[in-house]
């Protein structure tokens, strides 16, 4: 086939169709054309408003001047259907010429599908951004000026063509070149003129403001505006940064009336999530710049609620805040609110941020916001109730209930079968009875069916079986067949109100693990998993069972469990694992050995358990953080030190553009918006960095060794060990960590003072040995600070005041307290050998500690 078609195609006739066709500027199939013959339907093309049948054969006969014989008038055997053209009586369209039409001109859908289907005359109609040739498009017509489905055509024409400038163009032709037409405001219509002409605005501000001046004219003049004006114009300009334009705006909205107090509420989302980060000329990191910008969409929303008295907008201000995880900015506009008498309504609208203050804050904010709750008339359920953890809705008995104890005496009592006592209760009244009783029936039974079978002949005679753990229990037990598991319960010491217990069952658990009573335990774990059916609780028993006993790696498959299934460990589980695990130590010592590992490893297992829960939503106090932090820096384990800091920030820290996992999106706010990491790095913590960097274990035989350099894991730099503590920093603060520069230097001076000051005995020993065996000079250390720093950290005085670098000033009682430290017996040996042998600083350190033992003599203590 293919050969007979490009033979076909290499024809003159089939060239000169080829030709007209790519000349065509539409379709053959959107002409209105007449087909005579089979050959001519697919080949020849004619135009119904300008061609006549004359025409048409006479174009047949240029095309293919022969074989004109009998076929044509033979009958085809299948239909063919033509393309009817358009009558002149259901459009006219105005001549394509500059004249105005002064004929009558009416327009209907036929119509505009005709306009749709020829672009030119399209392009024509759409070309309004102009006042030249007035009259000459039908938009110019009185009767089709307010025609917005003709509008919506050329707009849509001119966006696919032209883009914003095309849009443009129709906004003048719709505001300029015909004045006194006003947009629709309802309907999917309305909402498309809308919607483009302030898509405009905003990127094109020149715009912005005629569209806000025409909805305030169509608002004053026909009492109507297009309900989404106010978050299309207020909330695209602080979606895109623009506080200063989106409060501006607001207030013009707001004085002309459009705008209502209480519509703050629709631009929040964009206020305080803007989709894009407004660009600074200066290099900053991509946190830093998002929390500049949440700020910025803080304040100018403060300020347009100054400018609309009277907003109820607290539920939806401060839910919306807690769901994107800025508790903070949560806290700030709660304070706000209130005193703008802004209050919540309901006391739901306040417990989340009461939670994340609870968590997060400190007490004294945690104080004031729980007494304002208290001082809030709620209608509603309390605050205590709302705090409170929901625990299970009891099925409610409704009828006589009489005591438990009599009716299991009854059951108990031989004589007595189950039929006379059940006909002795309904004579009584009783329709009702709970687990004592239940508990003697199911102990006379024989088996399993026996025990359902006497179950369903009290429901049948209408006395209600209270709802029980124990009623569960035994109808799941009884059904499985578990004889032995049901046997066990029954004849349990336990009371059936006990089992309701699941603290009480927590600890038999365990119990009976440590003992290997599986018989127990297995009961146990029965009554728990009938508690908590399809709950985390069951996960949370689990790890603190292996904890309790000190099977870590269980407990550390069990983490991973949790972890695939997205689940995470409750406070509980968390503080149990403190204190299990963890030594105690004493305030400002270090943590000994433990029980089952050292004490770097009880720190590495706790921190790798928190790893993989706390990203479900696990909450851990900054407390706790903090105590493990001083634990790894006290023992020197800065490796280990290095990567919980850094995975800390990277946690914690508020990350642009991220959204909420579809696992952990209902889970509560876990202080990304770098609250938290302000609570676990505060500027002592900063302070002990520097410090434990500059207190690395030393020993003599190391002194000169390539141990002594340290090897930024970043940039690969080398630098002195001592400097490590100014390394991480620097690294945590480029990672988005706040960090206070001050207390950074007034650390770093404190350490190169212990080092290289005019000699002032430490109390500390390790102080006096570091100082001793330093390898290195103030010049050095001081060089390589600068470098790790990023930039000078002493503004030069180690070139301009060298003395006073190393010498801080110190107080009066400091000079006393180091005035009275003993040095050891070897020091001193030390120290007058080497001045002895002439050794400068040696017999400097040695006059300067006498001058200063001679000045403030130590009391009670003889002179060394």
């Amino acid at each position: 086939m293919r050969p007979a078609l490009l033979r076909l195609l290499k024809r003159p006739s089939a060239v000169s169709i080829l030709d007209a066709l790519a000349a065509t500027s539409i379709g053959i199939e959107q002409f209105g054309v007449d087909y005579t013959r089979l050959r001519c339907q697919s080949r020849c093309v004619r135009h119904s408003s300008t061609t006549s049948d004359t025409g048409d054969r006479s174009v047949e006969r240029k095309l293919w001047p022969r074989r004109r014989t009998a076929e044509d008038k033979r009958p085809l055997n299948f239909p063919i259907h033509d393309i009817e053209t358009q009558t002149a009586t259901d459009m006219t369209i105005p001549p394509h010429s500059h004249e105005p039409d002064t004929g009558n001109t009416t327009i209907n859908k036929a119509s505009l599908s005709t306009l749709r289907l020829n672009p030119d005359r399209l392009e024509f109609e759409s070309n309004l951004g102009h006042t030249h040739d007035f009259g000459t498009r039908l938009v110019d017509q009185p009767q089709h000026s307010a025609n917005f489905e003709l509008w919506e055509e050329l707009l849509r024409h001119r966006q696919r063509h032209y883009g914003d400038q095309g849009t443009q163009d129709i906004w003048e032709g719709l505001t300029v070149r015909i004045q006194g037409v006003y947009l629709p405001v309802i309907g999917d219509r309305a909402d498309f003129f809308w919607k483009s002409f302030v898509e405009l605005g905003l990127r094109r501000e020149i715009y912005l403001a005629d569209v806000v001046q025409y909805a305030i004219d169509l608002h004053q003049n026909e009492g109507v505006s297009w309900p989404r004006l106010y978050e299309s114009v207020v909330g695209g300009l602080l979606d895109r940064g623009k506080t200063r334009q989106a409060t501006a705006l607001h207030r013009w909205l707001q004085k002309s009336g459009i705008a209502q107090p209480n519509h703050l509420s629709r631009v929040i989302n964009p206020a305080f999530h803007p989709a894009c980060i407004p660009v600074s000329p200066e290099p900053v990191n991509l946190v830093a710049a998002q929390r500049r910008t949440i700020t910025l969409g803080l304040k100018a929303f403060k300020e347009m609620c100054r400018t609309a008295p009277g907003h109820r907008i607290y539920a939806p201000v401060i839910s919306a805040l807690m769901q994107h995880g800025y508790g903070e900015h949560a806290l700030r506009m709660h304070n706000f609110l209130i005193k703008h008498d802004d209050h919540p309504r309901a006391v739901e609208e306040i417990l989340d941020l009461l939670e994340y203050v609870k968590r997060y804050g400190s007490a004294d904010e945690y104080n004031a916001i729980r007494d304002y709750a208290k001082s809030r008339d709620f209608d509603n359920v309390g605050l205590e109730a709302g705090m409170a953890d929901k625990g299970g809705h009891k099925a409610k008995v409704t009828g006589k209930r009489y005591n438990d104890d009599i009716g299991a005496k009854l059951i108990s009592t031989p004589p007595f079968n189950l039929e006379w006592v059940i006909g002795a209760l309904k004579i009584l009244g009783v329709s009702a009875i709970g687990p004592r009783t239940l508990r003697e029936v199911t102990l006379r039974a024989n088996g399993s069916k026996d025990i359902l079978d006497r179950i369903d002949m009290i429901r049948k005679s209408g006395i209600v079986i209270e709802d029980s753990v124990f009623l569960r229990l035994v109808e799941k037990l009884a059904r499985q067949n578990r004889d032995i598991l049901l046997s066990d319960l029954l004849h349990s010491d336990q009371h059936p109100d006990v089992l309701a217990d699941a603290k009480l069952q927590e600890t038999f658990l365990i119990s009976h693990y440590m003992t290997q009573d599986w018989r127990q335990y297995n009961l146990a774990q029965a009554v728990l998993t009938e508690l908590l059916p399809d709950s985390p609780g069951l996960w949370d028993i689990q790890f603190r069972k292996h904890i309790a006993v000190g099977e870590y790696d269980a407990a550390s498959r069990v983490v991973d469990e949790v972890a695939i299934h997205g689940q995470k460990l409750s406070e509980e589980s968390v503080d149990f694992l403190a204190e299990k695990v963890l030594t105690a130590r004493q305030v400002t010592k270090a943590p000994s050995p433990g029980k089952h590992l050292s004490a770097k490893e009880e720190v590495m297992f706790v921190f790798r358990v928190l790893q993989r829960v706390v990203p479900a939503g696990s909450y851990v106090s900054a407390a706790f953080w903090v105590e493990l932090l001083k634990r790894l820096g006290m023992n020197d384990d800065w490796d280990d030190l290095y990567e919980m800091c850094h995975w800390l920030v990277q946690q914690y820290s508020f990350t642009p553009g991220a959204k909420p996992s579809l696992i952990y999106s209902k889970l509560q706010p876990s202080g990304r918006d770098g609250r938290i990491l302000s609570q676990i790095f505060t500027e002592r913590m900063q302070a002990a960095i520097v410090t434990w960097g500059f207190r690395p274990r030393i020993q003599e035989h190391l002194v000169g060794n390539d141990k002594h350099v340290y090897k930024c894991h970043k940039t690969g730099n080398n630098y002195i060990l001592w400097v490590r503590g100014i390394v991480l920093l620097r690294e945590l603060r480029d990672a988005g960590l706040q960090v206070n520069a001050s207390w950074v230097r007034k650390a770093t001076r404190h350490r190169l003072a212990v080092l290289f000051s005019t000699y002032t005995p430490s109390a500390k020993p390790v102080n006096r040995t570091l100082r001793r065996l330093c390898p290195f000079t103030l010049q050095e250390v001081v060089t390589n600070l600068n470098c790790a720093w990023g930039e000078p950290m002493f503004n030069e005085m180690e070139q301009t005041q060298p003395r006073w670098l190393a010498n801080p000033s110190r107080t009066e009682s400091s000079r006393r307290r180091a005035s009275g430290v003993v040095l050891s017996r070897s020091e001193i040996a030390e120290l007058r050998e080497k001045a002895r042998e002439g050794d400068s600083r040696a017999l400097r350190q040695m006059r300067e500690w006498r001058d200063l033992r001679d000045r403030f003599p130590p009391k009670g203590r003889p002179d060394s």
